[in-house]
């Protein structure tokens, strides 16, 4: 045994393989002659045999080993979660810094001890540096004061071996410890009924977050239930924890022999053998599973296309490629689409064993939609170019839509392993692709780079909206389907890792194509948009920053005298307030630009500016204190501040491309034409064009057709409808282009009144009705032309 077993996101690897955790409990048991609380070598020798027999992969103990267990368990080929047994929190007396002093000296001292005796050894495949703290000591010593320990025995462990996995086993009633620095999110967790294990087990997924989840303990009491009942309660939790994407299992427990503190303990049989090791009807189950793969999830799986959409991606698509080569999936094609690269992209996909469509540069959504019809499979799945997903990828997507109403499945997109400092930043910073959630496993959007769609629901409803040349077309596809009544399924174990950009002025340019792309959402989706253009999500985003001071500390939900069986965490305190500042940093930009402008007169108005410094100093500094470093961060500082001006740059960059003019190609494709009324808005669109107006055309929730405008203040509103068989009628109304842009000229002009400069608000206001007035002469008759030439019907303004 010579490889270690390794954290990828929400899974383990061992040796470039997936390593899933087929475990069973050792212990505790009552002391030996040597004091230690393991049975005796022989013993310990047939127990571990009868475990490798059976297929399983680890044992977890609950205090460190003798080194015979380590050696009998590697030669065997199993590994082993060291539990430690320090005096904590259960049998200190009093509180306070002292209490907590007193518990992490023990603790330290138990790690310090185990390092000395397995550092470096393969065969350990982590340790736990504590199980189960009480909910009730946990409020009365403090959520903070526990985590800061337990934060600091897993930085110990870390320290002394940095390949050894470290974790905390917590339980269901402090499900809100967050533990820095962790490998593994392990949870004991028994719940008696398939449904509630079910969404229980969902729900750990999310408060996992990136972490891999494993369940450290499974299982039923024999003794209270009957060991019939026992071995089929253990093959559906195996069975729900493998189908909802855990990282792998323990049961709970290996033996019916059992000791706490000195004393027996009789009755319960838990163990999937009894006190003389003869098997209960439950090692069966335990064995099949332990052998277990993904495949054997499903009896038949349905065919899969992987669309891959390439623009300009030499430097990443070879190893999307690569990640995609490493599937074993039954029923499995892939479609490599290049959207008119001018690289080696093309080349370099043409090297590939998959199909390859050389496609005319016409942007995302009509890429997809080239993969979509040459697709063959029930499912397509898209994986953008600079992404590479997890080799069991395709078995966690293709098990959501298992559930009766799924239409689409996402799956967490995590950053990439070898991403610099700027893309580690950008990777934490606001803008990112990232799942909303509705509920553990139900999602308002997936981004579309780990996005799949039932093909036939896809055609359906159109496919994507071509006019999204570079984003948006996955939100834009996700409403629609809620819309149509679909569901979304989220599968926190369907991964890929996608690279984020790597440089600021690649992310500004992204966060403000991301402006233009969800202003165009805006006009397919109104009702789902604020008055600012800011999307209203009805969904939490998954993630989010990751809170650091005990000012920021989240609130728990402890119940009544702290005795509720599930306390997760209610809401941040701080979360609130720094989603309320940042929609406000572009005006306070705006604010601190005309103070300062203002104040070329009267210098009193520096105040405007110099609150709005503040205003965003303050977002900033709660940003950086919120921003967690990964452990292995070599650069903490700079990675924080990095995080906080991003948080500061990216509200500007999406509301200059919210504002920005729109693109003529994206207005131009957004009608979808049916009949011969879609020729007639055709033709009226064609005719605007053609006289130098620019054309604007919304979705079904808008109360208009079309807009055309010639400036920046005005525009008309056409609406249409027909009578009859074809009795066109249409009516244009004259409107303002942007109630934004006019709010701003209003609240300019006011400004300067309230500056004393009235000569200069009358210019202002002069100026704006004089512009108007032009616009509205060239417009008009345009307007009035287009529309009798095409149609001839009434017109009521």
């Amino acid at each position: 045994m010579t490889g270690r077993v390794l954290r990828d996101g929400k899974h383990l690897v061992l040796d470039g393989q997936p390593y899933r955790v087929r475990g069973a409990t050792y212990g505790s048991f009552l002391p030996r002659l040597d004091g230690a609380p393991f049975p005796e070598r022989n013993l310990i020798k047939m127990d571990l045999a009868a475990m490798a027999a059976a297929g399983l992969t680890v044992v977890r103990t609950y205090a460190l080993p003798p080194s015979e267990v380590l050696d009998i368990a590697e030669d065997l080929g199993l590994r082993v979660l060291i539990g430690l047994h320090y005096d904590d929190w259960r049998v200190v007396s009093g509180s306070g810094r002292r209490t907590r002093r007193f518990v992490l000296d023990a603790g330290r001292r138990a790690v310090d001890e185990a390092l000395e005796a397995c550092a470096g050894r393969p065969g350990v495949l982590g340790i736990s540096v504590g199980n189960e703290v009480p909910g009730d000591l946990v409020r009365l010593h403090g959520v903070g004061a526990v985590e800061d320990v337990l934060s600091a025995l897993v930085a110990q462990v870390k320290a002394g071996d940095p390949h050894m996995l470290a974790t905390y086993c917590s339980y269901p009633t402090t499900e809100y410890l967050r533990i820095e620095g962790m490998d593994l999110a392990c949870f004991n967790v028994f719940l008696e009924r398939p449904g509630d294990f079910r969404a229980y087990v969902r729900h750990l997924q999310v408060v996992a977050g990136d972490l891999p989840l494993v369940l450290a303990e499974v299982g039923l009491a024999a003794g209270q239930h009957g060991v019939d009942e026992q071995a089929r309660s253990v093959a559906w939790q195996l069975g729900i924890a493998d189908e909802s994407g855990c990282a792998g299992a323990v049961v709970f427990s290996w033996t019916d022999e059992w000791g706490v503190a000195g004393q027996p303990v009789d009755g319960w049989g838990f163990g999937i053998t009894d006190e003389d090791r003869r098997p209960k009807p439950a090692l069966a189950v335990v064995s099949e599973w332990a052998r277990s793969s993904p495949r054997r999830l499903g009896s038949t799986w349905p065919s899969v296309s992987v669309v891959v959409c390439a623009y300009n991606e030499e430097r990443r698509i070879g190893e999307c490629l690569a990640s995609l080569r490493r599937l074993d999936y039954p029923r499995l094609e892939v479609l490599v689409c290049d959207d008119g690269s001018t690289d080696r992209t093309l080349e370099l996909a043409r090297r590939s064993p998959f199909r390859v469509l050389a496609l005319p540069h016409k942007g995302l959504g009509a890429a997809r939609n080239a993969g979509v019809a040459a697709a063959s499979g029930e499912i397509v799945a898209f994986l953008d170019a600079d992404a590479a997903c997890h080799p069991e990828w395709l078995y966690h997507v293709a098990l959501a839509f298992k559930e009766d109403g799924v239409a689409a499945v996402g799956g967490p997109n995590l950053p990439a392993r070898d991403a610099g400092l700027v893309e580690r930043a950008v990777a934490r910073g606001p803008g990112n692709p990232v799942e909303v959630l509705l509920s553990d496993d139900r999602a308002e959007h997936v981004p579309g780079c780990n996005m799949a769609i039932r093909r036939d629901i896809l055609t359906g409803i159109g496919g994507f909206d071509t006019s999204y040349t570079a984003a948006g077309d996955d939100v834009d596809v996700c409403w629609r389907l809620l819309d149509e009544g679909y569901a979304i399924a989220f599968a926190a174990a369907a991964q890929v890792r996608h690279h984020r950009r790597d440089t600021l002025r690649g992310y500004l340019r992204q966060q403000r194509g991301y402006g233009r792309a969800e202003r165009a959402v805006a006009q397919r989706h109104p009702h789902r948009f604020n008055r600012l253009g800011q999307a209203r999500w009805r969904g939490v985003l998954y993630g989010g920053l990751q809170v650091g001071s005990s000012l920021l500390r989240p609130v728990i939900y402890h119940g009544t005298m702290g005795l509720a069986p599930f306390q997760p965490i209610a809401h941040g305190r701080m979360e609130p307030l720094l989603g309320l500042i940042a929609p406000m940093l572009p005006v306070a930009a705006i604010a601190a630009v005309v103070g300062a402008l203002l104040a070329v007169w009267r210098p009193g108005w520096l105040a405007l500016p110099l609150a709005a410094g503040a205003l965003m100093a303050a977002y900033a500094a709660l940003v950086a204190a919120s921003t967690r470093p990964q452990r292995d961060e070599p650069y903490p500082a700079a990675f924080r501040l990095l995080v906080a001006a991003l948080h500061l740059a990216q509200p500007l960059a999406r509301t200059w491309g919210r504002l920005a003019r729109p693109d003529r190609v994206l207005a131009s494709q957004s009608i979808r034409w049916a009949g011969e009324r879609s020729t007639w808005l055709r033709d009226i669109e064609h005719g605007l064009r053609a006289r130098r107006c620019s054309v604007r055309a919304l979705g079904p929730h808008c109360r208009w057709d079309l807009s055309a405008s010639v400036g920046v203040l005005l525009e008309y509103q056409i609406v249409t409808a027909v009578v009859w068989q074809w009795l066109p009628r249409h009516r244009r109304s004259l409107r303002p282009r942007s109630s934004l842009s006019l709010a701003l000229a209003l609240g300019l002009n006011v400004v300067l009144w309230l500056a004393g400069r009235p000569a200069l608000a009358a210019g202002l206001v002069a100026g704006i009705v004089v512009a108007g007035l032009l616009e509205l002469a060239l417009l008009r008759p345009i307007v009035d032309d287009v529309l009798s030439t095409t149609s001839g019907g009434g017109v009521e303004e």
